[in-house]
């Protein structure tokens, strides 16, 4: 596996920023979920305790999307180097989610400041597992605000470094871990042993890219005048450690520094009521913090792409 091309990966950010991530039945990620849920199916019946079912998944999904992608990229190959380029191009397009994420959230922004609760529950919904319907406005920005923030880690900053250090088939990969974790990763009966594997793997992916997603938040703030440095920093010590996830809080607990605003609290999760820890100082975030979040999200990839070329000129 070898990083990818700079010119490569400028294309597909280019097609990620004006296209977004389209809806089609062939989409990659797609795929992926099409897979996972084959997995689970013909895993669930083997005479093994769950974690290992969960296991067997996790691996069998992993080789599928290696050997088809090295598979994909090699035929290309011997076909003509130009079309070598065109798949990784597509390839490394559907990684990235920054397009799609913006998109999204600042339509759910526009809903909130027309008032129109219904379609921005209904559009948040499409971003979080939380219970969307019984929240108000300052719970809706809460829950945008906290997807921006985790995304910006998993969907921007993690597939562009693992396209930085392994090129797509790395991505690809990442992917499909990011992929059955959003499906099977749950803490719930059916899934807390079932998906243990999953929600590991994905947390072992993310250590680096969340934590590196936090100091780029914290350059980014600083370059944008959000916020010092040291603030940042700050909230990112203080809070990241209470959040539930062992990678979440850290893009969470960097924009929440950056915007001076406070991110978590209680919410419904499939139903249930759960007592989550606040994290940052201040009030929710409004309207204008909404925004801001963007920007800074935003501010960031850029921050980003403009270190991995520069590593790679050197």
């Amino acid at each position: 596996m070898a990083p990818i091309h700079p010119l490569v990966l400028t294309v597909a950010i280019l097609l990620d920023i004006l296209f977004g991530d389209p809806h089609y039945p062939f989409h990659p990620v797609k795929l992926m979920g099409h897979l996972t849920t084959f997995g689970e199916k013909v895993c669930r019946r083997l005479p093994l305790p769950h974690r290992g079912q969960g296991l067997l998944m996790v691996l069998g999904v992993l080789a599928t999307v290696a050997i088809t992608t090295m598979a994909a990229l090699s035929l290309a190959s011997k076909i003509h180097l130009w079309l070598r380029w065109a798949v990784e191009i597509y390839l490394a397009y559907t990684a990235l989610a920054g397009g799609a994420l913006w998109r999204e959230v600042e339509g759910i922004t526009r809903l909130v400041k027309e008032e129109r609760m219904a379609e921005s529950k209904k559009r948040l919904s499409w971003l979080v597992s939380r219970d969307t319907e019984p929240m108000g406005e300052e719970e809706i920005l809460i829950a945008a605000t906290e997807t921006l923030a985790e995304n910006t880690s998993d969907g921007i900053i993690g597939p562009l470094l693992f396209l930085a250090v392994g090129g797509v088939p790395l991505a690809m990969l990442y992917k499909a871990a990011d992929t059955m974790d959003s499906m099977v990763g749950y803490k719930t009966p059916q899934y807390l042993q079932f998906g243990w594997a999953a929600a590991r793997l994905d947390d072992l992916l993310n250590i680096i890219p969340s934590r590196l997603t936090a100091l780029l938040m914290t350059a980014s703030a600083w370059y944008l005048g959000f916020s010092p440095p040291s603030r940042v920093l700050t909230s990112v010590r203080q809070w990241a450690p209470m959040h539930p996830s062992p990678n979440a809080g850290y893009p969470e607990s960097a924009m929440a520094g950056a915007l001076a605003i406070k991110l978590g609290g209680p919410c419904y999760y499939f139903g249930e009521w759960i007592e989550r820890p606040w994290i940052g100082h201040g009030e929710p975030p409004d309207l204008k913090a909404m925004e801001k979040g963007i920007v800074l999200s935003k501010v960031t990839f850029l921050v980003a792409l403009l270190v991995i070329l520069l590593l790679h000129l050197l």
